[in-house]
């Protein structure tokens, strides 16, 4: 195993041997895997350890960040669902890729950005059908790997100019055209606007040391108008909400109440009505309603006992088919969620035959899905069964 996957699996690894199996019943249904593709499969160098996908606009090519291969891959999506490899991208003295860890598009998919953990990186690409991607802006601060992960006490403010050392997730907002970031070692979230030839510039810092969500920053997300921001601290063990001003920065607006044990993942759903937090120690799907003075407050926490979960270690809102998504790297599937009478319900489980470790997911259309699965080293597209709203 490579020792990279090692350091950025350690933490969901320790907490999945700290919590028993649960025999809770479940639906545990297989979907039909249509086409399943691994790493070094037909010449294929670029998936081992996948953690992140991202679609283009027309849903015909898929970009995949490898987090032990140190690459952004591409490929062309079929019409029978296939996937064909089209380009590599490997880390190297110019391409800052070690630890890719997410990767999203512009709305146009004429851009691609992703962030890579242990280069601290954001880098930003141009892409084309003919001539793939085009590495056009890298923003870091090029510290050492030494320093920002084993002395980070060492590091001074003037060295982390942009607030992304250890960079764990990055978020797009097509509506507002901006990039966010949650990082890990710089304890805060970075905002950056994105012109019009796709350029991100850094326009607001997110980081005083009184949010207790912003220590260990893990995730962020932002809802549908982008008015509001939410952001979860592993360290800190809590989420917060900040929301747009009037001068277009955000500011701080609630710590969420309820008593986490280590939040990984943050998500807004139906247009902001709900923001669902999922905790990678207890297994717990938080679900927070919004109230009519904006504010959060706790509706209802789904237990391991009930969904029999291990090991969840993201949450996502797919608006598509308005479904909610949870991934889980130790029980090895994919679980379907719906909001049904303002109450959050099971609907179904997704999973793929040999494939271990769940990561991430994407909708072709309104019956077929892509995901990534990290152990395997592999991308699946599958057939996702109908499932009756209300059952």
């Amino acid at each position: 195993m490579n020792p990279s996957y090692i350091l950025l699996n350690c933490l969901i690894l320790l907490l999945s041997a700290c919590v028993g199996i649960t025999q809770a019943e479940t639906s545990m249904a297989t979907s039909k895997t249509i086409f399943v593709l691994t790493d070094t499969d037909k010449g294929v160098d670029g998936l081992n350890n996948p953690r992140d996908i991202a679609l283009s606009k027309d849903k015909k090519w898929l970009f995949v960040a490898s987090a032990d291969d140190n690459a952004l891959s591409v490929f062309k999506i079929n019409d029978d669902f296939s996937l064909s490899h089209q380009q590599t991208i490997k880390s190297s003295e110019h391409v800052k890729l070690e630890g890719a860890l997410s990767v999203v598009t512009d709305s146009q998919s004429q851009n691609v950005y992703v962030l890579s953990y242990y280069h601290s990186a954001l880098l930003h690409f141009s892409f084309d059908e003919a001539s793939g991607l085009t590495l056009k802006h890298t923003l870091s601060d090029n510290l050492p790997f030494q320093q920002v992960f084993k002395q980070p006490d060492t590091i001074q403010p003037e060295q982390d100019t942009m607030g992304i050392l250890g960079g764990y997730e990055l978020h797009i907002d097509h509506l507002t055209n901006q990039l966010f970031i949650a990082s890990t070692v710089s304890h805060g979230v970075s905002v950056f606007d994105i012109d019009q030839d796709g350029t991100p510039t850094l326009t607001q810092r997110i980081n005083t040391i009184k949010d207790n969500a912003l220590s260990g920053a893990v995730s962020v997300t932002t809802d549908d108008s982008g008015q509001f921001l939410a952001v979860a601290g592993m360290n800190g063990k809590a989420v917060s909400i900040y929301t747009k001003n009037v001068t277009g920065t955000f500011e701080y607006t609630q710590t969420i109440k309820h008593q986490f044990e280590m939040p990984i993942s943050v998500t807004f759903a139906q247009n902001g009505q709900y923001l669902l937090a999922v905790d990678a120690m207890t297994s717990d799907i938080v679900v927070f309603q919004q109230r009519n003075n904006q504010s959060y407050e706790l509706m209802q926490v789904m237990s391991k006992t009930e969904h029999s979960i291990n090991g969840l270690n993201k949450v996502a809102f797919l608006k598509d088919n308005e479904s909610i998504m949870t991934f889980s790297e130790q029980s090895h599937r994919i679980d379907k969620f719906e909001l049904i009478d303002s109450a959050l319900k099971h609907t179904q489980t997704l999973s793929v035959p040999s494939l271990q470790s769940a990561t991430s997911l994407e909708l072709l259309d309104s019956h077929h899905a892509v995901s990534t699965w990290a152990k395997s080293d592999a991308l699946a597209v599958f057939k996702i069964a109908e499932t009756k709203k209300g059952n």
